[in-house]
């Protein structure tokens, strides 16, 4: 005989930032999990505080050791593609200097730091999101907090600046790589003078260029860390918002770069 009364569907777990202010609130935990990085940073400065160096290491593979081969196989092709398109547009120009210059800034302060970013964001960011947002459906960041551990720190900590350490040598060891594809290249390839490549990289990049190029993917870096943390957290208890915080972080993470690269160059030169 069937039941008149049918069991109702058990509901959906609610998820955290949801709501007309779901976006207030996101952007409230991102702040509180900047300062609270930023103040175990200065603790373990300070002596007062010890860095985890096992999670430290693990995140040094996960972030970074991980994709080293994917980075350098990119930065050479991407060098190789610079460098057939130079060529091209040198035999076009009376004015090789000038190509030169142009395209070798572009390079490095604009490809090389958004390919580092969006790297990272590919293999440390979503790897992240999984982490925060599988403690966060399992009830472990409960754990955490009855045992008086802080989750932010105990998740985070490490791993923020561990991505922000193999941003800064990504960034390095992939314009090195671009460089080297794009001076081979032209000097084999298209004839172009040694001399005018060199020539043309120490006119147009300054040490504050360099600086610049290299401190904005640890910028990126550092923006990615947080949107993995919102959207892993944003999870709450529902199985299925772990794939949905990796999506959320890989979009959000690859907008925040492209915005805060505008941003610096709006700001730096204006």
């Amino acid at each position: 005989m069937s039941n008149p009364h049918p069991i109702a569907a058990a509901a959906q777990p609610e998820r955290p930032f949801t709501g007309p202010v779901g976006w207030i609130e996101g952007l409230g935990l991102a702040a509180v999990t900047l300062l609270n990085c930023l103040s175990l940073y200065l603790r373990i400065l300070a002596g007062r505080a010890r860095l985890d160096v096992p999670a430290f290491a693990a995140a040094l593979r996960q972030s970074g050791l991980s994709i080293l081969p994917a980075i350098t196989l990119v930065a050479l092709a991407l060098g190789a593609i610079l460098g057939h398109q130079t060529g091209s547009l040198l035999q076009r120009f009376e004015l090789p200097q000038l190509v030169l210059l142009s395209i070798t800034y572009a390079v490095v302060m604009e490809l090389v730091p958004i390919l580092v970013g969006i790297l990272v964001a590919g293999r440390a960011g979503v790897n992240l999101a999984v982490r925060q947002a599988t403690l966060s459906v399992s009830g472990e960041v409960d754990g955490l907090l009855a045992m008086g551990i802080d989750p932010i720190e105990y998740t985070l900590g490490p791993t923020l600046l561990a991505m922000m350490v193999m941003s800064f040598a990504f960034a390095v060891w992939a314009s090195l790589m671009t460089f080297i594809a794009t001076f081979l290249w032209l000097s084999m390839v298209a004839a172009v003078p040694p001399a005018l490549f060199l020539d043309a990289f120490t006119t147009v990049i300054k040490p504050a260029d360099l600086l610049e190029a290299i401190g904005k993917p640890m910028l990126f870096a550092l923006l990615i860390a947080l949107i993995a943390t919102v959207n892993g957290t944003a999870a709450g208890r529902d199985p299925q918002g772990i794939g949905a915080a990796a999506t959320r972080t890989m979009v959000g993470a690859v907008a925040a770069i492209l915005v805060a690269d505008l941003a610096v160059i709006l700001l730096t030169r204006p």
